[in-house]
């Protein structure tokens, strides 16, 4: 199916649903709607796959989940979907990250995490996103809860990072090209208590604002009230009928993940020009065109330590046009420049 707008149409940026294409994940409907208004013709060429094809100015591009391009090498893909590897290459090139291992199975793992005591420790699979199967280890960790980790953690990849915890703020850096075009702050899912309602009525009151919604279609997802989330209060001394005082904030979920229905804040004006350099830096490495680096900073004001945790081959763009609070970066824009459009 294609789509070309008629002379004189327009589509509003600001409105994050794309009448027609709301099924597609969100990021795909910011790349059609930008290419649309740009009088360039949308070929739908796989709905499920968000597979489409753009063409207009003399260029033909095509283009897989909003930031899947031909500008990006498969072993680039490759490098960035393996964390051990994404790490080596950064280390050779004189970027800080999480000093840890790999580990290919439980055994290993428990004999690498016997050595550690006084240190906050995360284990992680090796390739997967979204915050998919991480556990934080506190301090003194027994030997179930290490089990526990490595099981879930190679029970999603053929090996396991164990790696110290970096204290810090963790910060989405979005490299386009040759340029940090965004950086968002990623606050795991919470309430904040109103000194009258329970955690589970806050919940649903926040998930009401239609921004929030299930699978990637809405600019941030519901939070949830499942296993991990009460585990989260259940450690806070919380459970879902706790009223918290007014003012103060409840995390349910440790990870910042949007996916899990954390809150994106727009921070890119106030992040320091060497930490958007040092995402540039990073994307280099590994040859990367379109890339989201994790990085953890102790101040983004402020030229300081920090560690990269790692970088992202498919990173959303959602996060960055439609954020919790902010500005919209326009970042679909960038990648059509970037595409010759």
């Amino acid at each position: 199916m294609k789509y070309k707008l008629e002379k004189g149409e327009f589509l509003d940026p600001n409105e994050f649903l794309l009448k027609g294409f709301e099924d597609l994940e969100i990021s795909t409907q910011i790349m059609i709607r930008d290419a649309l208004n740009r009088g360039l013709e949308v070929e739908i060429l796989e709905r499920k796959s968000h597979f489409i094809r753009l063409s207009g100015n003399g260029k033909v591009r095509l283009i897989k989940e909003a930031s899947k391009t031909e500008l990006d090498s498969y072993m680039t893909f490759l490098v960035m979907e393996n964390k051990t590897v994404t790490k080596r290459i950064l280390e050779e090139s004189n970027i800080e990250v999480p000093k840890g291992t790999s580990v290919p199975d439980i055994l290993s793992g428990l004999e690498f995490l016997q050595n550690i005591e006084d240190r906050i420790m995360v284990v992680k699979p090796v390739t997967t996103n979204f915050g998919i199967g991480i556990t934080i280890l506190p301090m003194n960790s027994d030997i179930s809860e290490q089990r526990k980790a490595l099981e879930l953690a190679l029970s999603l990849s053929e090996t396991a990072i164990i790696e110290e915890f970096a204290p810090g703020n963790e910060y989405r850096f979005l490299v386009i090209g040759e340029e940090c075009v965004a950086v968002c702050n990623r606050i795991p899912a919470n309430v904040k208590g109103d000194g009258k309602k329970t955690i589970r009525e806050l919940i649903e009151e926040k998930n009401r604002d239609p921004r929030r919604g299930v699978g990637h279609v809405t600019p941030l997802e519901k939070i949830q009230l499942g296993e991990t989330e009460l585990s989260v209060l259940i450690q806070a001394g919380k459970s879902p009928d706790t009223i918290p005082n007014s003012e103060e904030i409840v995390f349910v979920r440790r990870n910042s993940n949007i996916s899990t229905g954390g809150d994106s804040v727009d921070v890119t004006d106030l992040a320091h020009e060497s930490y958007k350099r040092l995402a540039v830096e990073a994307a280099k490495a590994v040859d990367a065109k379109i890339c989201g680096v994790d990085i953890i900073v102790e101040d983004l004001r402020t030229a300081g330590k920090y560690k990269i945790l790692e970088l992202n081959f498919n990173p959303v763009l959602y996060i960055h046009n439609y954020p919790y609070s902010g500005k919209n970066r326009k970042v679909g824009e960038k990648i059509l420049d970037l595409l010759g459009f």
